[in-house]
């Protein structure tokens, strides 16, 4: 704290006065968010994989996620072979959740 004050003081002991002009930011607008569709982004995943023959532990620091998430991911592709074609046909960046993985894995577990 007492540097602070000492470049303080020498700062403003001098007998002309600088003042700095304020730079306004303009507001930004926020982005709209959007989802991406699980089950794609699962096949997107597994083809990373098989292409790159990295494991779920390599997968998962290229993408900054822990391995676990990237299993949950993956064991989304275990859905039953309809139910998989009918969400993949819903497209990918939805702009609202149509469905949410812990959906999809409960309907796995039923």
């Amino acid at each position: 704290m007492r540097w602070y004050a000492d470049l303080f003081a020498v700062r403003t002991s001098r007998s002309a006065c600088i003042q700095l002009p304020v730079i306004g930011i303009a507001p930004t607008r926020k982005t709209p968010k959007t989802y991406r569709n699980p089950v794609l982004y699962a096949k997107e995943l597994q083809a990373e994989m098989v292409r790159d023959h990295l494991t779920r532990k390599q997968l998962a620091q290229r993408h900054g996620v822990s391995s676990d998430r990237i299993t949950q991911w993956l064991s989304l592709l275990k859905l039953p072979e309809r139910r998989l074609m009918e969400i993949e046909a819903q497209g990918d960046y939805w702009d609202r959740q149509v469905v949410t993985e812990r959906e999809l894995r409960n309907i796995r577990n039923n």
